[in-house]
């Protein structure tokens, strides 16, 4: 421009017209004068989207946006996460940068639409305005006031994460109202063409005149919140009352506590006493009670040092603790804050104190108390530890809970693992005194150790003056618990009101308390992330917005989600987000499957009158086309038979409609950010009013039909337009194995696949420590988790895949685990190492009892077939007769000789001589049975498959 102002023949023939343009001039660009003069222009730099763009009429841009934009592609950008739309302008948020777009209606024209995007600060909608504040500390605040009282403005910042902000008004030196906008300049500079442009207005257009349905989510009727009743039995079961104190109410049913038989081996001997002493003062925020304050002071020291000798005495091994690795420290503590743990428990500092102790489970000081060994092993299982379920299993695999543990006990280095641990001497003579006392004062009532009977002799909770006991202000002989006001008032409300029966919802509001599920999800306005705690939960997969980090809201989960699908989350861990980073954990059948039931009868939905079709076979050939790229382009975003989408891996379509009720999925297809505020989904029927007006007449009801009967297929459903993508191939070479951990189809997400040299390979399940498959040919395709950010499947190449049924071939030869979808809970995986030629050992536990398992490739006598070799070597310090070795596969089980048997009528298994197997069946079908006789020492097992 400079160049050209400089050349005009304005400056000598019409000054006067010459100044003036020179005035919008400056008032368009910026700039001064004297730089617009000067300004050179940049040849090599071409005009971007935003620049070609405003040089269209904004009438031109909306009549060809009405005319040739696809509202179908531009839903799909208005989600996507580098344009972050939903982000400011989701649909009935009121305290977002931006509007609701789906509440413009009619009140703006086309060419608004236009302008926000391209000239964003041209126009302001009031209360949109951005400010900026400077407090008397220097701090400058940017953003939109969401809020204010006379006490303080409430900002949302224009940072990135967009948080919440509180400014004081008493500490604000300055406040000014900007001219910018927060809506980014040269937005349109990310799209790729103009079309992409004209599809997003288009998009915009529609839900700006369709507006929203109005459809509500379901919900329970009552929304009173937590009263003080609720808060009340979570707190009188979380103190374990009822294991004194008799009651028939099945929510205050008696809880185990925290199981000490082997206490003295996982924490230390020395730590045990000082808690035993002073209970709150060495960890506060215990649920254990100080007991011994009843007793002489000079007899304190005593019995706790008795009582530690009885507990010691039942452990098998002793108190050790272990050097710490400082990559595992590293590892532990990115898990730590990323997995769920701060749900709980408080973020950590570096120097290991808490950042939000207010409302967290306070961990107090593990390296004080646990081992290595011991802290893992706990987080490995911590059910086995702790039966009442209220601390969580994260499903955590050995190494993740090793890390975690280094981490948490890498505070505590310096004072203790230079520690000489031969401290403690455990003295026999003190057991019988320690167990007497461990009776006498009570602590048997919730710890059930040797099988001593809980003696209910206290007042029945019905009967009790809820003022006076365990909750007056003193206890005196007594057990000492450290109470709020506000917790005494709730347990005695409960109390109270114990003999009365409680509602189907409160029933719901008692666990999610009670198991502190509130830290996460959110049900009827109570609960979910705090602002503090919102930055530890991530996603891989940012495109998909908060609900890629978020837990999902369980308001109206009963209308939701189908029951069968729900038990399996609730109490097999099913999961289907794996780009959430935060884990549902499992807190056991015991205490959550209840909830399937109850969920199902307090939250309702009224039915939906579908569409019914004359032709289910045409009409899924329609909702093909719909779910496709020609249609409303939902294989863009979805994944499909575990195959996840280019654009974000959204959950599987083949498995909607197993999960999800038909009345809750036609509401929410209707108006996603109605049921759904934090979702990506964009609304394809804005109003009820379908985008694709050309399929099936543009009949919503019967667009959503179509879906709804194509999904039902689900594994069988056909491929839609626009999932074919080529493949992948991960082979051995070089006379090196190849191996690739990662999830693998009837395997899960624990899955270790190995490549031989050969031809020959096999997928190892390490969450159930089995062998879950074998093939031959070529290894495998890895796309599906590496171009989906490790979120998909790999598919295994070559040709004659043999499949094993699931559980774990190692097991108690008489009462075998129940086989299910979780890990078993007495085996644990410890890894594998590699030998030369990059082959690995796999090793595991069962008990007390080692397995090193280790595969190879062999020759067989026929060229046509492959052989694979597997050595298993067993390692136990004291001889094992009562364990067995199972094989199992869906197919028949033919015996060919005494040591050989053929599986499906293609895989020949041959046992060693050394060892008998034999053909069992049962109710879960036929299987290879090899009875196990160990010795101590070690034992081996050989077996070679054949197909």
């Amino acid at each position: 421009m400079g160049v050209e102002l400089r050349s005009s023949s304005l400056i000598t023939e019409r000054p006067r017209v010459f100044r003036n343009v020179l005035i919008v001039a400056t008032t368009l660009t910026g700039m001064c004068w004297q730089t617009l003069l000067t300004a050179q222009p940049d040849a090599q730099t071409p005009d971007t989207l935003t620049v070609k763009l405003k040089r269209e009429l904004a009438t031109a841009l909306a009549k060809d946006a009405r005319e040739k934009g696809n509202p179908v592609q531009g839903a799909i950008l208005f989600s996507q996460k580098k344009f972050n739309c939903v982000g400011c302008h989701a649909h009935r948020a009121t305290n977002l940068l931006g509007p609701d777009l789906t509440r413009v209606g009619t009140e703006v024209p086309d060419t608004h639409l236009v302008e926000s995007i391209l000239l964003p600060s041209k126009v302001i909608k009031k209360g949109y305005e951005t400010v900026s504040i400077l407090d008397v500390d220097g701090r400058v605040f940017k953003g939109r006031i969401v809020d204010e009282s006379p006490t303080q403005y409430l900002l949302r910042d224009t940072s990135p994460e967009q948080r919440l902000v509180v400014v004081p008004r008493d500490s604000v030196e300055e406040l000014k109202m900007d001219a910018k906008s927060s809506m980014p300049e040269g937005l349109a500079d990310q799209l790729e063409s103009r079309q992409e442009f004209l599809d997003l207005l288009k998009y915009l257009m529609d839900i700006a005149v369709s507006g929203t349905s109005g459809t509500e989510v379901a919900g329970s009727d009552d929304k009173s919140g937590l009263d003080d009743r609720v808060q009340g039995i979570a707190l009188l079961q979380q103190f374990h009352c009822t294991n004194c104190h008799a009651t028939d109410a099945p929510a205050l049913a008696a809880k185990p506590a925290p199981d000490l038989s082997s206490v003295a081996s996982r924490g230390d001997p020395s730590f045990i006493t000082k808690f035993i002493l002073d209970p709150h003062g060495t960890k506060p925020g215990t649920n254990m009670p100080h007991l011994l304050g009843r007793l002489a002071p000079a007899d304190r020291q005593k019995v706790a040092v008795a009582i530690t000798h009885y507990l010691a005495s039942l452990s098998t091994e002793e108190f050790q603790r272990d050097a710490l690795e400082v990559d595992a420290t590293k590892r532990g503590q990115q898990l730590f804050h990323s997995v769920g743990c701060v749900a709980c428990h408080s973020p950590l500092r570096k120097d290991g104190s808490e950042a939000l102790p207010a409302g967290s489970v306070s961990l107090g000081n593990p390296g004080e108390k646990y081992s290595l060994v011991g802290l893992t092993g706990f987080l490995e299982n911590p059910h086995a530890v702790r039966p009442a379920g209220r601390m969580p299993n994260l499903k955590l695999d050995h190494w993740e809970a090793r890390d975690i543990a280094s981490y948490l006990l890498s505070f505590s280095v310096g004072d203790n693992l230079g520690r000489d641990d031969s401290d403690f001497e455990f003295d026999s003579s003190l057991v019988a005194a320690g167990r007497m006392h461990f009776r006498g004062l009570g602590c048997s009532q919730c710890h059930d150790l040797e099988g001593a009977q809980r003696i209910i002799s206290a007042t029945p909770l019905i009967s009790l003056r809820s003022a006076e006991g365990c909750l007056s202000e003193s206890v005196a002989e007594l057990p000492e618990y450290v109470l709020s006001a506000g917790q005494r008032l709730a347990m005695q409300a409960a109390i109270k009101q114990s003999g009365d029966q409680l509602t189907n919802s409160q029933q719901i509001s008692v666990t999610l308390q009670t198991l502190r599920c509130y830290a996460c999800h959110e049900r009827d306005g109570i609960g979910g992330v705090s602002g503090e705690r919102d930055p530890y939960f991530l996603t891989t997969n940012e495109n998909l917005g908060p609900q890629g980090r978020i837990p999902p809201p369980l308001t109206g989960v009963g209308a939701k989600l189908k029951s069968k699908w729900m038990r399996q989350v609730l109490v097999s861990g099913r999961a289907i987000r794996p780009y959430v980073e935060t884990r549902m954990p499992q807190y056991g059948a015991d205490h959550v499957s209840h909830l399937v039931d109850l969920f199902q009868q307090v939250d309702d939905l009224p039915q939906v009158v579908m569409h019914e079709f004359d032709d289910p076979k045409e009409i899924r050939k329609i909702g093909t086309e719909l779910v496709g790229s020609g249609g409303l382009n939902c294989i863009a975003c979805h994944t499909f038979q575990q195959k996840p989408a280019l654009t974000m891996p959204g959950v599987d379509l083949t498995e909607m409609a197993e999960r999800l009720h038909k009345e809750w999925f036609f509401r929410y297809m209707r108006s996603p950010q109605a049921i759904s505020p934090n979702t990506v989904m964009p609304s394809f029927w804005p109003g009820g009013k379908a985008i694709r007006k050309e399929i099936l007449e543009g009949n919503t009801v019967q667009q959503i039909g179509a879906v709804w009967e194509y999904l039902r297929d689900g594994r069988q459903a056909r491929v839609p337009r626009g999932l074919q993508r080529e493949p992948m191939e991960l082979l051995a070479s070089d006379g090196h194995a190849a191996m690739l951990r990662r999830s693998y189809q009837g395997i899960g997400k624990r899955g270790i696949g190995v490549g031989y040299p050969g031809g020959v390979n096999l997928a190892f399940d390490a969450e159930q420590m089995r062998l879950g498959m074998i093939w031959k040919g070529k290894f495998a395709d890895p796309a599906g988790v590496w171009r989906s950010q490790g979120h998909g499947t790999v598919r295994p190449l070559g040709g004659s895949l043999i499949r094993f049924e699931a559980g774990p071939e190692l097991d108690s030869s008489q009462s075998p685990w129940i086989v299910d979808d979780g890990r078993p809970p007495k085996h644990r995986f410890t890894g594998y190492f590699l030998d030369d030629m990059d082959r690995p050992t796999f090793t595991y536990e069962l008990g007390d009892v080692g397995v090193e398992d280790f595969y190879s490739g062999a020759k067989s006598e026929n060229p046509e077939l492959s052989q694979l070799k597997r050595q298993l070597v067993f390692q136990t310090e004291r001889p094992r007769n009562d364990l067995a070795f199972r094989l199992r596969t869906k197919g028949t089980i033919q015996k060919e000789s005494d040591h050989q048997f053929r599986l499906e009528n293609a895989l020949l298994i041959e046992v060693d001589p050394d060892h008998l197997a034999r053909i069992v069946t049962d109710s879960a079908g036929s299987h290879l049975y090899i009875p196990l006789d160990l010795k101590s020492g070690k034992s081996q097992l050989t077996l070679k498959y054949t197909w």
